[in-house]
């Protein structure tokens, strides 16, 4: 006999004992003995193999973690026997196989606590979310009723359906007595009332669209036996959904989504709120009620389809999928957006099918039934684990969400504070309630309206790009009116530091500087200009520079220091580390350019100010009116840039909404253009408001000033007025502080939708603060529950002497109480007396 273990094939002659047991008087067969000696036979008949039971598991894990095949496995074992000649040991892929396969319905059975038999009740194997509502498991039902209206939310069971075109079986012979092990117990709808509703079905259409084209309409091409799956899982946790999952034979028609939704979803029709995900769900829903109630008529008989009503169903469209949509589909349907969805993303699915790919290489060559074990299987593999991690999985978003709940609540205050107007506060937050009751009684067919989120028609056709080319450009200059005296001489001052960058921009620009006729009239009035002012500077500035001067250089001497410790630029302060990387909050440093003697005469032209000496110059009594003068004008002049690099900001963001809208790749290539230079205006008044903020700096002001604070090159980005940039993640990123200041734009439309979206976001993470604490109290009832479950099974299998189903089930139960030991200690916090709750809570 062939002796299949953990390290090699061995041949060896077995002896089966032919002694009748005594309380039997009978001779036990052959495949009881091999068991009995933890082998696991090849075949039920005359057993010429056996595998032990730890291979077996060894394999069982390997294909689960790492995707190994059979013939890879019986390789390795070859290999590990006979490195030299692997072929000489006996290939017994063929019996793996088969072995295998009742192998793991065995011990799917066996954690199910059912018997390993044929025609298993429906769901029966299926691993269910502890997190997600359970009827009669972790919540019963009619205390629903019992919630406050504004808390309902908490009690809405979020699913997602998707399909997915890597698991297909090929087109070839199959045997046509096979059949799933773990039919209609698994996650797969029962497969022979399927089979009914595939033959009777008429062959769907393609339906006619609102939105655009999508490939999961039928307006794409398939092949093969089975072209893909659709499956259904539970939208926040990750969990496959039992008998949620069909085979399609062609593409995604919404009758295969109907059944996947009407059979997956029949345990949970006790539940008031549903919230679906589903990436064409604006399309999906528009004949969803009249699609079931003509299924219910056409097929009386099919379990999927007994049921009175489908219960009250908010839809939504995954964050990743949201932007492949029209505008109109964008926040009518987008989880940013909905009311008390928290942050579930409606991703989960394309998650699992990230992991299940490497998976459908293998089971597209097998039979139908094999390929349904095998998935079956891996299906609640995935489950168990998530499970398992459940504890610190609920533990680590409350956390993070606790944080962002936090930032976003400071951050929406510090908005309205600029805001300064209750009423029209009041007003933006009527208009978004109402669009909200709108949206919860989107199935009685209400016209939804103008969304508060999304930026109004009248703002795109007042505002043409001429308009906001000329905004972002225009040069903003203090006033300078023939004034004299110390304050003109600083005002005349910044004018000219800032025409220095300009020109200075421009060299970098202009190909040929050289020969720009404009270019070198502008930089020869910017230099006379210059001389001009230092002749005032000598007549106003100088005198009070040279005091201070006098009284730091006798102050040192008294105090017996030498003049040196004063530094080498002194009166004047290192600039070496004003220039960097913009990432640090730097201007960036000029590039030199050589043999260029007008850029030389322009980088050379220094316009020294008050910021431009050092702090202990600055101190001094003589240089108070100066330095406050400058800090003042700096004030003024930070806030200009600020204005500025907002307007360009909005017009990038308005430009590139515009290229989108444009077909023709010359249409497109002149909007890119378009955009980089409003673009290259930003980053312009960006270094602007930097070197303004070090200027700041110098004369004496804190670091840390809440309005002036570092611009970083992550800090330069504009806000969203369209929900095609609201994606997965984005609700977690902190905005930019440019916008919390709201006198930026004049704009009503432009500040009511950034107002509405901030006020959307710190909601959604305060509704997800709740829903995960309400996951963590389900999961501790779901625990109890199953470890109350198993106590009860292993006193039944006592009474019954089955001495080894019992001892499993002790060992079953035993994993739900440290599942509880770790709720424990992770959910310490989260809500009053935890370990109390873990040891008293009722179990339903």
């Amino acid at each position: 006999m062939s002796v299949v273990h953990e390290h090699g094939i061995a041949q060896m002659k077995v002896h089966f004992c032919a002694c009748p047991e005594e309380d039997t008087q009978t001779v036990p067969s052959e495949m009881a003995q091999l068991l009995r000696f933890g082998l696991f036979p090849g075949s039920w008949d005359i057993p010429r193999s056996a595998f032990t039971i730890n291979g077996l598991r060894d394999y069982h894990l390997l294909s689960l973690q790492c995707q190994i095949t059979g013939i890879d496995y019986m390789r390795f074992l070859q290999r590990s026997a006979d490195n030299v000649v692997p072929g000489e040991s006996k290939n017994r892929h063929r019996e793996l196989n088969n072995t295998m396969r009742e192998f793991m319905f065995l011990r799917a059975t066996r954690r199910a606590g059912v018997a390993p038999v044929r025609d298993l009740p429906p769901r029966s194997l299926g691993v269910l979310c502890p997190a997600c509502l359970q009827p009669d498991i972790n919540m019963k039902p009619e205390d629903q009723d019992q919630r406050p209206e504004q808390e309902k939310y908490l009690d809405m069971f979020f699913h997602t359906v998707d399909g997915n075109f890597h698991s297909t079986q090929k087109m070839k012979p199959m045997d046509e007595s096979d059949f799933p092990l773990t039919k209609g117990a698994g996650y797969y709808t029962e497969e022979d009332e399927f089979a009914v509703f595939l033959k009777t079905i008429k062959p769907p259409k393609k339906e006619e669209t609102t939105c655009h084209r999508f490939g999961a309409m039928g307006y794409s091409r398939f092949g093969g036996r089975v072209s893909g799956t659709v499956g259904l899982a539970c939208a926040r946790h990750m969990f496959l959904l039992p008998c949620g999952s069909v085979d399609l034979p062609a593409g995604e028609a919404f009758a295969y989504v109907d059944y996947c939704m009407c059979s997956g979803l029949a345990p949970y029709f006790t539940l008031h709120r549903h919230c679906s995900g589903y990436d064409i769900n604006c399309q999906y829903r528009i004949h969803f009620k009249q699609r079931i109630a003509e299924l219910q008529q056409q097929f009386p008989t099919l379990s999927a389809f007994r049921f009175k009503y489908f219960p009250y169903t908010l839809p939504a469209i995954g964050k990743f999928h949201a932007p492949a949509h029209v505008s109109s589909c964008r926040t009518a349907y987008s989880y940013n957006f909905l009311p008390g969805v928290g942050m579930t993303d409606g991703e989960a699915l394309e998650r699992i099918w990230a992991l299940y790919n490497a998976l459908a290489l293998r089971t597209k060559e097998m039979s139908s039934g094999h390929r349904h074990d095998v998935i079956n299987d891996f299906h609640s593999d995935m489950n168990v684990r998530r499970l398992h991690a459940m504890p610190t999985t609920l533990s680590d978003r409350l956390a993070r969400a606790i944080e962002h709940e936090e930032r976003t609540a400071d951050y929406l205050q510090a908005l309205e504070d600029t805001i300064d107007d209750p009423q029209k506060i009041a007003g933006w937050q009527q208009k978004v309630d109402e669009w909200v009751e709108r949206v919860l009684h989107r199935e009685e067919e209400i016209a939804l309206g103008e969304s508060p989120y999304e930026i109004g028609k009248d703002f795109k056709k007042n505002v043409t790009d001429k308009d906001l080319l000329a905004k972002v450009t225009q040069e903003r200059t203090l006033s300078s009116e023939s004034a004299i005296g110390l304050l003109g001489v600083i005002q005349q001052g910044l004018t000219l530091q800032h025409v220095r960058e300009v020109l200075l921009d421009r060299f970098e620009v202009e190909k040929d500087a050289k020969k720009d006729s404009d270019l070198r009239e502008c930089c020869q009035g910017f230099l006379s200009d210059v001389a001009h002012w230092h002749v005032l500077q000598d007549a106003y500035l100088t005198p009070l520079v040279e005091d201070a001067v006098r009284h730091v250089t006798v102050a040192k001497a008294l105090a017996g220091e030498s003049s040196s410790t004063l530094g080498a630029d002194f009166p004047m302060r290192s600039v070496r580390l004003d220039t960097g990387a913009a990432s640090e909050g730097l201007p960036r440093e000029r590039k030199v350019q050589a043999g260029n003697n007008l850029w030389s005469e322009v980088f050379d032209s220094v316009v020294p100010l008050p910021s431009a000496y050092t702090i202990d110059v600055l101190v001094q009594p003589s240089m108070n009116e100066a330095l406050t003068l400058e800090r003042n004008l700096r004030f003024v002049a930070a806030d200009h840039a600020l204005e500025d690099l907002r307007t360009a900001l909005i017009g990038v963001g308005y430009l590139q909404l515009d290229k989108r809208t444009k077909q023709r790749k010359t249409h497109t290539t002149r909007a890119q253009a378009k955009i980089q230079t409003v673009q290259r205006e930003a980053d312009k008044a960006a270094n602007q408001y930097r070197r303004h903020r070090l200027a700041l700096l110098a004369l004496g002001m804190d670091g840390s000033d809440p309005r002036y604070k570092i611009l970083t090159s992550k800090q330069v980005v504009p806000f969203s007025m369209e929900s095609d940039r609201s994606t997965v993640g984005q609700s977690s990123v902190a905005t930019s502080w440019i916008w919390e200041n709201f006198v930026f734009t004049a704009t009503e439309d432009a500040r009511r939708v950034h107002w509405s979206r901030s006020k959307a976001t710190h909601t959604r993470w305060c509704e997800e603060v709740e829903l995960l604490k309400e996951e963590m109290r389900r999961t501790v009832r779901f625990f109890c529950y199953h470890r109350d479950k198993w106590e009860r099974t292993a006193r039944t299998e006592d009474a019954d002497k089955n001495a080894g189903a019992a001892a499993y089930a002790r060992k079953q139960a035993h994993r739900y109480v440290r599942l509880l030991d770790l709720c424990a200690d992770k959910f310490r916090g989260a809500f009053e007396v935890v370990r109390i709750l873990v040891l008293t809570v009722t179990c339903y």
